[in-house]
C-alpha cells in the first residue's frame, strides 16, 4: 500500500499547485478543501503518512483545530502547517513542522522530506 499526503486548502487553484508539486515526489496526493472534509478521510484511510493543512479555512475548525484533533487521536501521524497570516506558531510538537507562505517549491518538497516517515 502506498503511502499519502492529505492536503487541506480551501483554495481551489491553490490546492490543485500544491497537490501539483507534492507528486513531483512521486508521493501520492488527497486534497480536501475543508477541515471537516479532511477528518473524515482520516477517519477512513490507513494510508494516510502526513497532513499538510493552511491554518484559515471556512467551516467549523480551521487548520489549527484539525491539527488539535489530529495530535489527539492520532499523536505520530506528522502535520505540516502553512499560513500566509502568521510567521511563526509555538509549542508545537516534535512531529509538526511550521511553513510559512509564500514558500518555495524547494521548501515544500523538504519539508515533506522531513516530515515523512523514513
Amino acid at each position: 500500500m502506498s503511502l499519502s499526503v492529505l492536503l487541506v486548502e480551501d483554495d481551489q487553484i491553490l490546492r490543485t499547485l500544491i497537490a501539483d508539486a507534492i507528486t513531483l515526489l512521486d508521493i501520492t496526493v488527497i486534497d480536501c478543501g475543508s477541515a471537516e472534509h479532511a477528518l473524515s478521510v482520516l477517519e477512513s484511510s490507513s494510508s494516510i503518512a502526513l497532513v499538510m493543512t493552511d491554518i484559515r479555512m471556512p467551516g467549523c475548525m480551521d487548520g489549527l483545530d484539525l491539527a488539535q484533533v489530529i495530535w489527539s487521536r492520532w499523536p505520530t501521524l506528522p502535520v505540516i502547517i502553512t499560513s500566509g497570516h502568521t510567521s511563526a506558531l509555538d509549542g508545537l510538537p516534535a512531529n509538526a513542522t511550521f511553513l510559512a507562505k509564500p514558500w518555495t517549491i524547494d521548501q515544500l518538497h523538504q519539508a515533506i522530506r522531513i516530515s515523512l516517515p523514513a
